[in-house]
């Protein structure tokens, strides 16, 4: 517990610097994180062997990570550079598999795009909200999924009785999904009162706090659908944790994994709402 605890505190240090400080900042850490969850959801799919340092599939993917987080930095957040991006890694790992047949199966390749899109390509989307004018205050509210599992935690402790997928995730409840979402929008509420009067003055504080409970009503579902698909990888592949980067938790993935599967709605959602 004391090495989760502490482990905690100094990536709740870094996360403050990283996203006030926005920019090359921003996006080198994201990055770098990008990286390292993309190798550990190859790792747990398959696309490189358990004893394969790396291999030519997953190579592929890390470049494209490179290539679009490059574009991000110096051409913007235009969708036409990850719809590309996309299109040309599936292109590419097609014809690796296609010229090598049989040295790669065919779910190695499918996962390598699948790799992309949900790490790398979803994360980059904090990058996106963090270049927004009010870049400052929107980059925090993916980690609304840390708020809404804590709340499902207790909520589920106290009045769990009926299961919500008892298959996969057998702890999680009903009651416990439910107080997920109640405390996310109560903080999407009052996260709503902040921004309209630090972020954005011209919004009625009440339509603020109106399209944050809306966008934190919709991230909190997602999160915990982001967290069992998650946890369903890994019941699926055998494995405990993505990996062992942040002691007492895990991996990137298992660290961020509802974060990383409710930016680009949270990111959509404030273009409707907020711009």
């Amino acid at each position: 517990m004391k090495t989760r605890v502490i482990s905690g505190a100094v990536l709740l240090v870094l996360l403050i610097v990283t996203l006030l400080s926005g920019g090359f900042v921003t996006g080198g850490v994201l990055l770098l994180v990008s990286l390292v969850g993309y190798r550990e959801l190859t790792r747990a799919l398959g696309v490189r062997g358990k004893n394969e340092k790396t291999n030519l599939p997953e190579i592929l993917g890390m470049a494209a990570i490179c290539i679009y987080y490059a574009l991000l930095f110096f051409k913007g957040g235009d969708m036409n550079f990850l719809v590309a991006m996309i299109m040309i890694l599936f292109a590419a790992e097609a014809a690796i598999f296609v010229f090598s047949y049989p040295k790669y199966k065919a779910t190695q390749l499918i996962n390598a795009v699948f790799s992309f899109i949900y790490a790398p390509a979803m994360l980059s989307f904090i990058y996106l909200l963090r270049a927004f004018p009010t870049g400052r205050f929107l980059a925090w509210i993916p980690f609304v999924a840390w708020i809404c599992d804590t709340c499902a935690y207790f909520a589920g402790s106290a009045f769990g009785k009926h299961k919500l997928c008892p298959v996969l995730s057998p702890k999680k409840t009903i009651e416990g999904a439910v107080g997920g979402i109640l405390g996310s929008v109560i903080f999407g509420i009052a996260y709503g009162y902040v921004y309209a009067k630090y972020a954005d003055p011209a919004t009625s504080a009440s339509l603020s706090m109106f399209s944050f409970a809306v966008i934190t009503f919709v991230a909190s579902i997602l999160s915990q659908i982001g967290d069992l698909v998650a946890s369903g990888i890994k019941r699926e592949h055998g494995i405990k944790d993505y990996g062992n980067l942040i002691p007492g938790h895990g991996g990137i993935m298992d660290r961020f994994d509802s974060v990383i599967f409710i930016t680009p709605s949270i990111y959509f959602l404030s273009i409707f709402f907020l711009m």
